[in-house]
């Protein structure tokens, strides 16, 4: 039946976006945290307006009618076109600084492995009040401000950027009982996207590249327009003219759907029949669905759907924020001498994202299913944490859980303040008392990333940087 009902969407416009004197918002070649060597990866990016005529869609998924939309896609893809693997990566830029959250996680891996990659902007003209803002208080909205909206990116670029426009009516959407924050046309806009991206059209922006497949890689808040396209069958309803999905695979990460307002979902109601559908919590989300009582997913191949609790990792790093975006420190709320608050996560994520992204890749070439990981173990509305440790019992478990030297934590558990996670290391007492040595220390180390290889999560490519945690002055005494 599904089948039956399907139809493919209208073609958008593509027209390039004039040079200026700056480098795109969110681009690769600018310095911060999206940087990566384009040249020397043998990449190019390209900057476009897509231009079309996309539903308007409430949060309850009824359709009222369809508007015009002008927004932008930024692509990175090989300059040889037989570097090119065949498959693209979308993601909608977040709300704040434009970042592209999924390539910032993958980029490394991406260009490795000749993917392209197209970032693309759901954003709307300031409204009063704001929706992203909703129930934040005036000084918690406050760095966010100037981060937002068009008028941050017309303030940073007006003449490439002023065009852009998604329409948005704040009487007519809602979400949760308040305004929904999203564009109600995110979702047509990313089904057209596809299906440029799948048509292979000569003249288009991939041209000379043959596309095979899109998937998506959405992590943070715009993710929840993923999971309300599958969820309300767009992914059934939209197709490409032969009747093949547009999109291929979906990942979504760092979002606990429906936190943003709405339902709580963790699984589509409408689950694809022949495409993966992955979500990637990080210690952060799967605390917020302990604390809430919110049950975890059970794993299934038909349909495919995996579902990752990761411990170890943090909602959100200093290497992951955009274009402008400052968060606040615990210096900043006048907690600097807190130890629950002083050092930051930097462990790398982006490991453990490529591997998950190259699992579901494997499961679309090639049919082998990703790995299933056990659930982190629960006592009522609380985490278990293994008494020796300090850490999470259960769940994806990182080489720096297995063999760790910090008890890591996430902000509402550290009340320090801010956005951003923290761990509090092991005194060298305690490290000694643990590994004895350094030496043994890293040996269990070593052999916990091998067996994190094996287990899937982690690429052979990535074991081979990463460092232990803990260093051998961390094991001296500062007596």
């Amino acid at each position: 039946m599904a089948q039956a009902l399907a139809e493919t969407p209208p073609m958008p416009l593509v027209s390039q976006v004039p040079d200026s004197a700056q480098l795109p918002l969110g681009s690769a070649l600018r310095p911060g945290t999206e940087y990566i060597d384009l040249d020397r990866a043998g990449y190019v990016e390209e900057e476009y307006y897509l231009t079309g005529l996309a539903p308007a869609i409430t949060a309850a998924g009824e359709t009222l009618f369809a508007a015009p939309y002008v927004t932008r896609i930024l692509i990175r893809k090989p300059a040889d076109p037989a570097r090119f693997n065949g498959t693209v990566i979308i993601e909608p830029f977040t709300w704040f600084g434009e970042r592209g959250a999924g390539w910032i996680l993958t980029r490394d891996y991406l260009v490795r492995q000749g993917y392209a990659y197209v970032g693309y902007t759901l954003n709307i003209n300031r409204p009063e009040p704001d929706p992203k803002f909703a129930g934040w208080a005036p000084e918690e909205a406050a760095p966010y401000l100037g981060i937002v909206n068009f008028e941050f990116m017309r303030d940073y670029d007006y003449a490439r950027y002023a065009p852009l426009g998604f329409y948005f009516d704040p009487a007519r959407f809602e979400r949760g009982g308040a305004v929904d924050p999203f564009v109600p046309q995110s979702q047509g806009v990313g089904a057209q996207l596809a299906l440029l991206l799948k048509s292979n059209d000569p003249d288009g922006p991939m041209a000379g590249l043959d596309v095979e497949r899109v998937y998506v890689n959405s992590w943070a808040v715009t993710a929840q327009v993923w999971m309300d396209y599958v969820d309300q069958g767009r992914h059934q309803q939209w197709r490409m003219p032969d009747g093949s999905p547009l999109i291929d695979a979906y990942m979504t990460g760092r979002m606990a759907h429906g936190e943003v307002g709405g339902e709580v979902l963790r699984i589509p109601r409408q689950m694809p029949a022949d495409t993966p559908f992955v979500t990637v919590f990080t210690q952060s989300e799967l605390n917020h669905d302990v604390v809430n009582a919110i049950p975890a997913p059970q794993d299934s191949d038909d349909p495919q759907l995996r579902f990752y609790e990761v411990t170890g990792l943090p909602h959100l790093r200093l290497a992951d924020v955009g274009t402008g975006e400052i968060e606040p420190t615990a210096e900043d709320v006048g907690r600097g001498d807190d130890p629950m608050c002083t050092t930051l996560y930097d462990e790398p994520v982006e490991y453990v994202a490529s591997a998950l992204l190259d699992g579901m890749d494997k499961w679309v070439r090639n049919g082998t299913p990703m790995p299933r990981a056990e659930r982190v173990q629960r006592n009522g509305n609380s985490a278990v944490r293994d008494e020796v440790t300090g850490n999470l019992v259960g769940g994806v478990r990182p080489p720096w859980i297995v063999v760790p030297s910090a008890v890591y934590m996430v902000a509402e558990e550290a009340g320090c303040g801010i956005v951003l996670d923290t761990k509090l290391p092991y005194s060298p007492e305690r490290l000694r008392a643990m590994y004895g040595t350094y030496a043994n220390y890293e040996r269990q180390y070593e052999q916990a990333k091998a067996d994190f290889v094996e287990q899937g999560y982690l690429l052979p490519a990535d074991a081979e940087k990463l460092e232990p945690i803990a260093s051998p002055e961390d094991f001296r005494s500062s007596e």
